[in-house]
């Protein structure tokens, strides 16, 4: 999806479902982030940058889910960019991240 170059000629209800699947991807991903961004003191430069990509995953899953690629694809790109996020904070605090 990501290295789709441009309209991959699925039908615009296809978009539509592959970005609100996920969107619901996004929100979880978000969830654990937050949970691992408390760990960390709050003057660390990992939660700093947690509360940014946060910030920015609220603002764009606020925008409702369109029928296009590019809808698509931005949802992808918050997604992995939640789970580098998440992948940060393991490295700061890895026993609390992995711990259920």
């Amino acid at each position: 999806m990501l290295g789709w170059p441009g309209n991959p000629g699925l039908p615009p209800a296809d978009l539509t479902q592959i970005a609100l699947l996920l969107t619901g991807a996004a929100r979880a991903v978000a969830v654990d982030v937050r949970r691992a961004a408390d760990l960390p003191p709050e003057d660390h430069a990992a939660r700093a940058l947690a509360d940014v990509v946060l910030e920015e995953a609220d603002r764009r899953l606020s925008a409702p889910a369109e029928g296009t690629a590019r809808c698509a694809q931005n949802r992808a790109r918050l997604l992995r960019a939640l789970y580098e996020r998440l992948d940060r904070l393991a490295s700061v605090a890895p026993q609390a991240v992995t711990a259920p």
